[in-house]
Parts: C-alpha cells; structure tokens; sequence
C-alpha cells in the first residue's frame, strides 16, 4: 500500500496530459492483473467443473462398480499377452472356484458363492448362452478376445435377463472400432493355442466389420498318480501318463453391419461357428478309465443385433438381439474292451466300454431377447426385459433305432420377463424389480397299466414370481455400502426336464428351484502420499435355497437316473480383497472367500426297482461335501517401462492360489476320514515384453512351478508343471 501511495505522490509532480499516459500502464497492468485472477477463480471454477464432468465420465467398469448389484468386474487388458483362458481368470476373483477333471478341455464345474451347474447364467455381451454349445464354453476363450467380464453375485439386473438363481458371468467382447490382435502359443503336453481379433469400421460410411476368433489343440498328456486295476487286482500307485485325452476346438463369431446412423446406432448380423472333438479318459473318478469313447459338437448360430438410442422420444433406448443356434452332439462308444491305466486291455461283453451308442443330438433354439430403457427423470430410469428361448431336440442311435425317445417330442419353451426401476436420491441409489418366470415343455409318459410300455405325449407349463431390492450409497466420494434382497428361481434345463434318451430318463414333474439371497457389502478406495493406492472391498453373503434340482443318488442302474427336486441349502459367507498399487510399477492384491454350505434336507428320496423310497438324510446340519469352503489368491506385478528404449516395456507376475483341505464325502462319517481333498498351493511366473509400442509381444509362463498334487471334482489330478510361449502382433489405428 505505500508503494502505490508513493507512485501517487510523485504523480501530481507532472501535467495532467502527461499523468493520463503515465497512468495507462498502470491502469492496464492493473486490468490485465485483475482478469488474470478472474481467469484463476474461473479457472478453479472451470476444473471443479472439469473435475466434475470426469466424475459423470467413468469407465464403465467403475459405473457397474458403482451400481447397487454385488458385482465384480475383470479387467482383461493385462492379460492379453497371457495363454490364460476366461476360466483361469475368473477363479482368482473372490467367491469363484472353476473345478476342472483335468486340462485343457475337459468338464469343469463352475461355483460361485456355493451355486454351480446350472443355477448360474452366462452371457456372451448380454446374451444368455444356455445353448450355443460345448465349442462356446468358458474354457475356450483366450483372455484378449474380451474387453471386461462381469461378476454378478445372488441378483442379477433385470437387463441381463434370464432365471439365474446364483449370479451370473456376462463376457464382453473388445469395442475397437479399428484394431487387430494376432496371438499364437505353444505349451506343454503338446498344446497350442491361437487367437485372432479384430475390427475395421470406415468413418465416413458407418460401415463396420468385427470378428473374433480361436483354436485350440492339446493332447492333455500330463502325468498322474493312480493305482492300476489289473482284472480284480489294485496295484501300487504308480505314475503314469494320460493317454486317451487328447481335445480341439475351433470357434469364432463374424459380425457386419452399420454404425452410427439416423435409424441405428448400431445394427450388426452376424454368425457364431464353431466344433470340437474330445476324447473321454475317465469318468467321475480317476478309477474308472476309458481308452476309446469320443465325443463332438459342432455349432452354427446366426445372430442379428439392433441397437437405437432415443428411438423416438429422447429418453428411450432400446436393444434387440435374435438368434437361431444350431448344434449338433455326436457320442461314440463301440469298443468292446476294458482299459485300465497301463493302457492294457481285456474284452467287454456289449461290444462298448460302457453301453455301445452311437448318439446324435440334434438340438435346435430360437433366441430373442429385448431390452427398453426409458429415463422418467435425470435421476428416475425405467427398464424392461424380454426373454424368450424355445428350444427343440431330435436324436437318433443307428444302435437303438427304436428308442422311443428318439420319436417322442423334446420340446422346452421359457420366457423372462424383467422390469425395473433405477433411482438416485442424493447419495442413495436404489434399484427395485420384479421377474416373470414362465416354462411350457413337451414331453411324453407311459400310461400303460401292463408290462408293455404305452406312451403318450404330455405338456405342462409353470409360471413363478420372483422380486428384489438393491442399494447403495456413498457415505465418502470413494466409500461405498451396498445391500441387496432377491427372491429367484432357476427353471429346469432341457437335459433334466426332457432326459437325453441314454444316461439320463425325463421327469415331467420337475418344478423351478428358489433361492432367497442377500448380499451385505462395502467399498473402499484411498490414497496414501499420493503415490500409494489402496482398494478395499468386503462382502456378506446369505443364501436360502429349497427344491435344488439334483440327480437322483439311489438308483444304481447306468441308464435309470433322472432329475429330481430334493435338497435344501443354507449358505453364509464372506469375501474380501485388498488391491494396492503403486506409482503404476508395483502392485498386489490379496482375497479370501469362506463359505459355509450347510445341507438343509432331513428326508431323501430315491428310487429302485420297487419304487421310490424316503429315508433320514444323514447329512442333515452337515457341510455340503465335495465343495471347498475357504480358498483365496495372491498377485505381485512390476511393470517396467521403457525397457529397451522407447516404446519397451516389461511386466513380471508372481500368483498364487490357495484351497484349504475339505471332505470329498460327508464329514460326519468319523475323525479319520480318508477322504479328503488335501490343502493346495498352487504358484505360477508370467513374464512379457513389448516393443513398438505394444505392437510386437513375447510371453513365457510357468504354471503349477512346485509341481504340486492339484485335485478338483471328486480328487480328479489336474495338470502338473507346465511351460508356455506366446507371441502376439497387436495393431490399432
């Protein structure tokens, strides 16, 4: 302040005309200050709004982190150099263990949270995939053929919709507009793995190619531990080499069409293809070995996608997908002869390893599925799914051309119906909906009073009710609660209400299984100097489940057994993990996930030449058996930049896995229980480098490096050490 006093002093020291130009310097200087701290309130305004819109800009994976639904989402770009399959990433997330027989390939039973089978739901970018065939499967799936997989524990969103009863996996797929990705790998047990991705969309025209595609071949050749049988003689356990397991598969999805355009944002056709071949080299247990069964799929599926946002109104979004799958199933048992491990053979009476067959499967299923969004408010939206499958199945056996079932109708008609209300009040966000389950199958039964079968053909349909509630709000702007309720039910499957004319005999009577879930959650993410992230998130899980639909235990005839509505299950959990990171060079998580599946059912019922019968279930209070309880995963990264010069980088990926030891058999049985699945560890090293940018790719991985005893589905050994190379060509414009 004394300075500008003294400036004024020294000012009335000239004339007026001269004071006026003196003053005009200072008068702009002062101006120019003046607008250069207005620029840097505005400016403080402008990132505050700036900050503002990059928070209403999210990833769509942290939107669906923060919607009210318990749901995970995998981030799969870190992967795209790995020969890991959608599988083996999705069992390292909290609550999920992906139980195989054996490598690469073979059956593998999916849990989440304590459901498998088919109490959970998978889609393909939204599309149920009940019935695009064994090609199309999980294990299939190189990890760079998708952009993210999302996790949906107990409720699903009605958008999804279809009657899951557990949770649900929804793979998407890469939205590049320009790009291709070409990988190659070769590992151990002569396995070979190939991957082509990619996309090409012209700016000017809207017009738009996609494609995805895969191979894979193994012959599955790892050793295991077992004790040979040798005509009515166990022998010592020794190791030996699987022999008749060798599994290829082909696959890929083409899609053409328009974007961006007055009548379509997107409007896409297309065609999914794809065959496998498999030899069957054991059974449910590592006792009983088979050295000639095979089994094939193949699967033609033309698809048609419409997407239109502000259809009419703006507010209004809409989708539509159709499709028609085509899939064919071809079984082969004609060997009349007995392996055993040393791949010694005695002959078979029946001229088959287990019932001469030569089964096709003819399977048809027409998919529609539509989904209309409509905004009431900024902060009110409305949704409303349709689901409608109907499927249809011819077989035929030139061994049994008279099977009745082979004349019969196979007929399973489900429709879904989902609306939904989607609210923000503040900090709180709601989601309220309720599901319409609707089933019409044609089947037949034998009406005959005599020893001589009658049959006539048979319909029934069933209608159920499902409703929920989920929310979650934000006590911190990275503090996170959420909690959920939904009563679900699971409709029957083709397989278990129609039978398969061999191994499995149709019940008519089948009803939905139900479940009452709730989900207890909270997220929490911070940063500590503002290089040391931390996430954090836990969970609690409650799951009330009655009419499970099971295979019948009781009959022991090969062919006899059909699906049944007993068993009611309690499960309560809980699951965390805890991500840090560090300066994107460093970083590590860690999760747990403890299920506790007690068996709910007092009375079992089974059936036998007499009939059916019902007797004290003995596991009643008891853990469900054969499914592990407490099981987690550790990862430590470094990421190396510039490595090698511009453009080079590196990354290094130490993992762990974790399954505590639990009972392949009900536990109660006594204190000295020989069956029991041992505690695993599992480690594993992946290291890649890049150069050009991310262009060029190598991958080395060893996975199983202690060459453990790994066991999954009733003590199946799974693969020992094994060595991988991947090179990936990556290209985007």
């Amino acid at each position: 302040m004394d300075r500008w006093k003294m400036m004024a002093k020294k000012m009335t020291l000239y004339p007026k005309s001269v004071r006026v130009l003196l003053l005009l310097p200072l008068i702009w200087t002062a101006h120019t200050r003046l607008a250069m701290a207005q620029d840097t309130t505005k400016t403080v305004s402008q990132q505050k709004e700036i900050d503002a819109v990059h928070i209403h800009k999210k990833t769509e994976s942290r939107e669906i982190k923060e919607e009210p639904f318990n749901v995970n989402v995998v981030e799969t770009k870190q992967y795209y150099n790995s020969t890991l399959d959608i599988n083996q990433l999705l069992t390292r997330t909290t609550g999920i263990r992906v139980r195989e027989d054996g490598g690469l390939g073979s059956n593998f039973n999916f849990s989440l949270n304590g459901f498998s089978g088919k109490s959970l739901k998978f889609f393909l970018d939204g599309i149920p995939m009940d019935n695009f065939g064994s090609s199309f499967s999980l294990n299939n799936f190189p990890a760079n053929m998708a952009e993210r997989i999302e996790v949906y524990k107990g409720v699903v969103p009605v958008s999804l919709g279809a009657d899951a009863l557990g949770g649900a996996i929804n793979m998407v797929t890469r939205r590049n507009l320009n790009y291709m990705d070409v990988s190659y790998s070769i590992g151990s047990f002569n396995t070979h793995k190939a991957g082509l991705n990619g996309a090409y969309t012209n700016a000017k025209t809207g017009l738009a190619v996609r494609f995805n595609g895969f191979y894979n071949y193994s012959d599955n050749s790892y050793k295991v531990n077992v004790e040979p049988i040798r005509g009515n003689t166990v022998l010592p356990e020794q190791e030996v080499k699987r022999f008749h397991d060798g599994y290829s598969s082909l696959g890929g999805q083409v899609e053409v069409g328009v974007r961006d355009k007055a009548f379509a944002d997107q409007l896409f056709v297309g065609i999914l293809a794809g065959q496998n071949d498999k030899d069957i080299q054991t059974g449910v247990v590592m006792d009983q070995v088979f050295g000639a069964m095979t089994q094939s799929s193949n699967s033609i599926i033309p698809t048609l996608k419409y997407k239109k946002d502000n259809l009419f109104v703006n507010g209004l979004d809409f989708n539509l997908y159709g499709a028609y799958n085509s899939t064919r199933n071809h079984f082969v048992d004609t060997v009349g002869l007995t392996y055993n491990w040393l791949q010694e053979t005695t002959p078979r009476s029946g001229g088959a390893e287990r019932q001469r067959t030569q089964l096709r499967q003819r399977d048809g299923e027409s998919l529609l599925t539509a989904n209309l969004a409509y905004t009431l408010h900024q902060d009110h939206r409305l949704s409303l799914n349709y689901v409608l499958t109907d499927f249809k199945r011819k077989s035929s056996d030139v061994e049994q051309p008279n099977n009745v079932a082979y004349t019969m109708p196979q007929r399973l008609q489900k429709q879904n119906l989902g609306l939904g209300l989607d609210s923000r009040f503040g900090a709180l966000r709601t989601n309220v909906f309720a599901k319409y389950y609707g089933l019409h199958a044609e089947s037949f039964e034998n009406i005959s009073q005599t020893l001589t079968p009658e049959y006539a053909e048979i319909a029934t349909s069933q209608d159920n009710v499902g409703y929920g509630l989920a929310g979650t709000y934000f006590l911190l702007p990275r503090m996170q609660v959420k909690a959920s309720y939904e009563h679900a039910y699971r409709l029957p499957e083709p397989l278990e209400l129609l039978g398969d004319g061999l191994f499995t005999i149709r019940n008519e009577t089948l009803t939905p299984e139900k479940s009452d879930n709730i989900n207890i959650g909270g997220l929490y993410a911070f940063t500590v100097n503002q290089v040391h992230n931390f996430q954090t998130e836990a969970n609690f899980i409650y799951r009330n489940s009655t009419d499970f639909i099971r295979q019948e235990q009781g009959r022991n005839q090969p062919t006899g057994r059909k699906f049944i509505n007993v068993g009611d299950v309690r499960t309560t959990g809980v699951e965390g993990e805890i991500r840090y990171n560090w300066k994107n060079r460093l970083y590590s998580s860690v999760n747990l996930s403890y299920q506790n599946i007690i068996d709910k059912t007092e009375f079992t019922t089974g059936g036998n030449l007499s009939g059916e019968t019902t007797q004290p279930n003995l596991n009643y209070g008891y853990k469900v058996p054969n499914i592990p309880y407490l099981f987690g995963n550790f990862d430590l990264g470094l990421q190396l930049p510039k490595v090698g010069g511009k453009g080079g980088a590196a990354n290094i990926q130490y993992r762990l896995n974790f399954i505590e030891e639990y009972y392949l058999t009900p536990e109660q049985l006594g204190a000295n229980n020989p069956d029991m699945i041992p505690r695993q560890f599992a480690h594993s090293i992946l290291a890649d480098y890049s150069i050009g940018q991310g262009k060029y790719n190598i991958a080395v991985e060893c996975h199983n490096l202690t060459n453990s005893r790994l066991f999954d589905n009733y003590r199946m050994q799974k693969p020992g050490r094994s060595f991988n190379v991947k090179i990936r060509y990556f290209i985007q414009k």
